[in-house]
């Protein structure tokens, strides 16, 4: 074929530069070739002499064993940290007691945590009968069941038609009853809330009759996850008010990706607008964490309700109708996801700040 000057050219200088490239190339695979044939000489030697002391040949060997050393550390320090499930604010659990352990569905653990601590607090009715977490003892905020309570009142309808008060509610961690009293102010006076161990009744599987289940479960040890699990191999709508960081934890994402109930309806998510909910320590508990302030109120920390309702109740067609409520309110938001959730909350802000600051300059 007949080529041009010009391509010809470039040709040949494309030669010219390709060469010190392949001979750079030859050089660097012969060095590496080298340096694996010194490295075999030295282990042969070694493994006949074994290293001399003071020699270079002890100094690589002690310090290859430094470097397995450190590797194995780190390598223990992780294992402890996925073992040690500690989170949040609240305190940590020893391991696992050996009765009554196993697992339920979804690898919910059935046995019941031993905590580090112990505990001096006796609440209302009489002693636990059970062993908690001092730094766990907290009460909900009545202003997150407020928020919760338009939800509540359209499962009452969607199970019990136009009875009012029939609504029928588990919360299984038990902390000093507020729960109950609460909920009963807000016009649900069917609460089962009792200083009983929660995973012993799982155990048992002798469940306390419910429509819903609502709660906020403790953070330390397994207890989030646990209660998640439960939540999604039960088939019951549920409440559960929880750190917002929880939705990004593995456990979480492997539940929405593998429970059937959440497959067919996925959760969703309702918050505060404004200021976070507040979580109130126990009067006469003298046991007091750094967290919690001399009223008795806890560091602020964002949580949300991430909510679940199988269809059997509504599903997601409920959801359409606390959206409108939530517009007309302005107090709380729902959505699909946490970060929704979190920008919704912040345009309903900015509204309110921009409403106010037009009414200021009237």
């Amino acid at each position: 074929p007949v080529v041009s000057a010009q391509a010809a050219s470039d040709l040949a200088a494309a030669q010219v530069g390709e060469a010190p490239r392949a001979k750079k190339r030859s050089s660097k695979a012969a060095l590496r070739q080298a340096k694996r044939a010194r490295l075999s000489s030295l282990g042969a030697a070694a493994a006949d002499a074994g290293p001399a002391a003071g020699s270079d040949e002890g100094h690589i060997e002690d310090s290859q064993a430094v470097s397995t050393k450190k590797r194995s550390s780190k390598a223990a320090l992780r294992q402890a940290k996925k073992a040690n499930t500690s989170i949040g604010v609240h305190g940590s659990f020893s391991a696992r007691s050996a009765a009554g352990g196993g697992k339920g569905k979804l690898g919910l653990a059935l046995d019941t945590p031993v905590p580090v601590k112990q505990n001096s607090f006796i609440p209302k009715d009489g002693a636990y009968t059970y062993e908690p977490d001092p730094d766990d003892h907290c009460e909900t905020d009545i202003r997150a069941y407020r928020h919760l309570k338009p939800l509540l009142l359209q499962l009452e309808k969607a199970i019990h038609g136009s009875k009012s008060g029939q609504l029928r509610l588990w919360d299984p961690y038990y902390c000093d009853g507020a729960v109950a009293r609460n909920l009963a102010s807000l016009g649900f006076p069917k609460v089962h809330n009792r200083n009983e161990d929660f995973y012993a009744i799982l155990r048992s599987g002798k469940l306390p009759p419910h429509d819903v289940l609502i709660t906020s479960p403790p953070y330390s040890a397994d207890h989030i996850e646990r209660c998640m699990r439960h939540c999604a191999s039960s088939g019951k709508p549920w409440c559960v008010l929880l750190p917002n960081w929880v939705h990004k934890k593995d456990y979480y994402q492997e539940l929405l990706r593998s429970a059937p109930s959440l497959i067919g309806s996925a959760p969703m998510y309702l918050g505060p607008v404004g200021r976070s909910y507040n979580y109130w320590f126990p009067e006469g508990h003298e046991q007091r964490p750094s967290h919690v302030g001399t009223d008795g109120r806890t560091t602020p920390y964002a949580t949300s309700w991430h909510i679940h309702l199988p269809g059997s109740v509504g599903g997601m067609k409920l959801m359409k109708n606390l959206e409108a409520e939530q517009r007309r309110l302005g107090e709380w938001v729902i959505a699909k996801t946490v970060k929704g959730l979190k920008w919704s909350s912040r345009k309903i802000e900015q509204r309110q700040a921009a409403s106010l600051a037009a009414r200021a300059q009237r």
